[in-house]
Parts: structure tokens; sequence; C-alpha cells
């Protein structure tokens, strides 16, 4: 009797495990940056891929900073607003700064990276 109850209440952490799991939002496979009003091409940034990267494990807070814990992130362009130069009511980075420090910087510090000397690497020809 006593190894049935314990079976089933394996069974029931079980399946309540499966659900929240499942339950977990990890977000698209793929964004689009739409901050970007000077034309230029901007790559979709593929999301789900960095989110398996090892060295990126629980760094969410790199990019979704200022995001609170269960908060679903608000889009980059809520706070960068303006192109290059700070948002005086934000204080919040332009966009093109925003995204050069943040992705070339992590770039920088990966072995197979990307010639960030030329635009057209992420930005097309």
């Amino acid at each position: 009797m006593k190894t049935r109850i314990l079976a089933l209440v394996v069974l029931a952490l079980f399946v309540v495990g499966v659900a929240v799991a499942a339950a977990v939002n990890t977000g698209p496979a793929t964004l689009k940056i739409d901050v970007n009003k000077s034309g230029k091409n901007v790559p979709a940034f593929p999301h789900q891929k960095h989110q398996g990267l090892p060295a990126l494990k629980d760094k969410c807070a790199e990019c979704h900073h200022g995001t609170k814990a269960g908060e679903t992130p608000k889009a980059c362009g809520t706070c960068h607003t303006k192109e290059k130069d700070k948002d005086p009511a934000t204080k919040a980075p332009g966009f093109k700064d925003a995204f050069h420090k943040k992705c070339q910087g992590c770039h920088k510090e990966v072995k197979d990276k990307p010639d960030l000397n030329k635009c057209k690497t992420c930005h097309g020809s």
C-alpha cells in the first residue's frame, strides 16, 4: 500500500513538473528588432539559438535588463526611442548605440565571431 501511495506521489510530482516546464514562456524563436528608423536592414535576432548557448545560460538579464522575474519583457523601442542620442525621458541610450554595444560586445568575446568591422556582416548589403 505504501509503495502505491509513493508511486502515485512521484507520478503526480512528475506531471506537475512537466506542466510547469511547458508553461515557461521562452519567447519567440526569432525576434524582429524594429526600432531602427534609419532604413538600414536589421537582421532578425535568433532568440532561441542564443538561449541555447551555454555561455548565456541564466543570463537573460543581459538583454532583458529592467525586466522583473515573471514579467514579459518590453519591446526594446519602449526605452531606446532615439537613433543615436540618449533619450532625455528614459535616460536610455539610442538604439544604435545600445545594440552595437550589446551585440558587438558579446560577439567580440566569442571564438567564432563574425567580421564586426563590416556593417554588411549584420546589416546585409
